[in-house]
């Protein structure tokens, strides 16, 4: 098949992560695929170094008529079979890019919040034969805008594939870890929690600050790193650290800022927590979990899909700090029980959240769509 995969987005988070993903491994199963990103874009710098194919495009978003014609150009020219897109923002634009001809428009979400202005997006989502939810939280919410057909939604959650498959982990991932532990001034005897993901208030570090701050004077070594970075212009980090400073966690809590490769610096920690109010599904929990970490995530979004409670880690009600504290308390209290839960938790990634079983089922609705595939008529699709 020739697979085009289409992302506007500049930076690079769970959804690139996960796209890149896709990609490498399609190509690597003998798919001829290509991606189309934004010039620079942090997409159009990591995907060849994956063995990735890259066109840049200089598109606009939504409704912009020149990015439609240069998207179509291309498509045209690359004779792809599937587009597949992967932000809300570029759905219009491979909808009417790819008018007049036999592509298939597959979609992803990665969001959990449902279609914002549903009844004017439909026309062109009508376009759409297929469409993949990272979770199942995130397909009710694609269920809830009913701009699209049950049959067409297919869950297929991310997966891992790092490229070890024993309990053991290599020893250049136990070097980076390591690295990450000096920077932020952890030592052998310290106990370090981390949180990975952009900073902002749906991700409930307030929450996490606030439980570190009820076991600071029981736990003296304890330590928070966040790794990761505000919106631009947000001030977001900026309060957080008047948070800190009120809280008197200054020695306790590093804000390491946007980390290359972060998720997979996991191993780093002794715990890993995320407290988001609604994760759509939670890459960095899988990560965290195939270096044998164990998670406490809140019991909301994708989150509950991946950790089963008291299981591979705990799950906590958002925004409840007491219940995060007493979830991290009982695993500083006992270095048996955060091994165990390691264990489980690389355990599961390679039962459940493979990388293997997410690219055999992508595939899998990449040939049921193309069954349906006619000769363009006016850019109708049959059913």
């Amino acid at each position: 098949m020739r697979i085009v995969h289409l992302s506007t987005m500049m930076s690079f988070y769970g959804g690139e992560v996960h796209l890149a993903s896709l990609a490498q491994g399609l190509h690597t199963m003998g798919h001829d695929v290509v991606c189309v990103a934004r010039p620079g874009s942090e997409l159009a710098g990591v995907l060849p170094t994956l063995g990735v194919e890259v066109r840049t495009l200089p598109l606009v978003d939504w409704f912009d008529p020149q990015s439609v014609t240069r998207l179509g150009h291309l498509v045209r020219h690359l004779r792809c079979d599937i587009l597949h897109t992967h932000l809300p923002r570029d759905y219009f634009l491979a909808a009417v890019a790819t008018l007049g001809t036999t592509v298939v428009n597959v979609g992803t979400r990665h969001q959990l919040r449902p279609l914002s202005h549903a009844f004017f997006k439909r026309p062109f989502l009508n376009r759409f034969s297929g469409f993949i939810a990272v979770s199942e939280a995130v397909r009710q919410g694609l269920l809830q805008a009913d701009v699209l057909p049950e049959e067409i939604i297919t869950v297929i959650p991310h997966g891992l594939d790092n490229g070890w498959h024993g309990p053991e982990i290599p020893s250049r991932v136990q070097a980076a870890t390591s690295r990450l532990r000096l920077k932020v001034g952890a030592t052998g005897s310290d106990h370090l929690v981390g949180c990975v993901g952009r900073l902002c208030p749906t991700k409930g570090i307030d929450t996490l600050i606030d439980a570190i701050a009820n076991l600071k004077h029981r736990w003296p070594r304890l330590k928070l790193c966040l790794v990761g970075d505000e919106t631009s212009g947000s001030g977001y980090r900026e309060k957080l650290q008047k948070r800190i400073n009120l809280l008197g966690l200054n020695d306790r809590v590093v804000l390491a800022g946007y980390l290359k490769d972060a998720g997979r610096l996991s191993g780093a920690f002794d715990i890993q927590v995320m407290p988001s109010s609604a994760e759509p599904f939670g890459l960095v929990t899988l990560e965290a979990m195939n270096a044998g970490v164990p998670v406490v995530v809140t019991d909301s979004g994708g989150s509950p899909e991946i950790v089963r409670d008291g299981v591979e880690g705990f799950l906590f009600g958002p925004g409840d700090a007491a219940a995060l504290a007493r979830n991290l308390e009982s695993l500083l209290e006992s270095p048996g029980l955060r091994e165990e839960m390691g264990r489980r938790g690389r355990l599961r990634i390679v039962e459940t959240f493979s990388r293997q079983e997410m690219l055999a089922r992508t595939e899998a609705v990449y040939l049921r769509v193309l069954k349906g595939r006619t000769e363009p008529a006016g850019g109708k699709k049959s059913a």
